[in-house]
């Protein structure tokens, strides 16, 4: 039984490694465009004059998390949620011991989701930024 569970977690880390590895790929091929911005940033963004945009971007691109850094930090460190930012959920979730290991499975399958969400507040606070540079550039 001892072997069975060995196998399993060896299994599991092993899928969270390998999709790392291939999330890093398409990670690293996305384009700057405003497609592949959350929706609801993009209809902001696109708005914007050419020179705002790659302003937007260049700030977006220094602060996007990756997920594939994020599976990473989740395998060795076990510190995913701090990685997004989320450093009171992190907290809990190392109190609880990942949720007695079933908080730490769901994980392992949400990982896109919980970078995604956290791209969209960089999306959103970068636009914010952008926007109060602008309107203190124009007073």
């Amino acid at each position: 039984m001892e072997y069975f569970v060995a196998l399993v977690v060896i299994g599991i880390i092993a899928w969270a490694v390998i999709n790392a590895v291939q999330t890093s790929k398409v990670e690293s091929q996305e384009a700057r465009t405003i497609k592949s911005l959350p929706p609801s940033v993009g209809v902001g963004v696109s708005r914007l004059d050419n020179e705002s945009q790659i302003a937007f971007f260049n700030e977006y691109e220094q602060k996007k998390k990756k997920t594939s850094v994020a599976y990473l930090c989740f395998i060795f460190l076990g510190c995913h949620y701090g990685y997004v930012g989320s450093w009171g959920l992190q907290i809990v979730f190392w109190l609880t011991g990942g949720g007695c290991l079933v908080w730490w499975l769901v994980s392992l399958f949400i990982m896109p989701s919980i970078v995604q969400k956290a791209n969209e507040q960089v999306a959103r606070e970068a636009l914010r930024d952008l926007h109060l540079v602008g309107y203190a550039s124009s007073n």
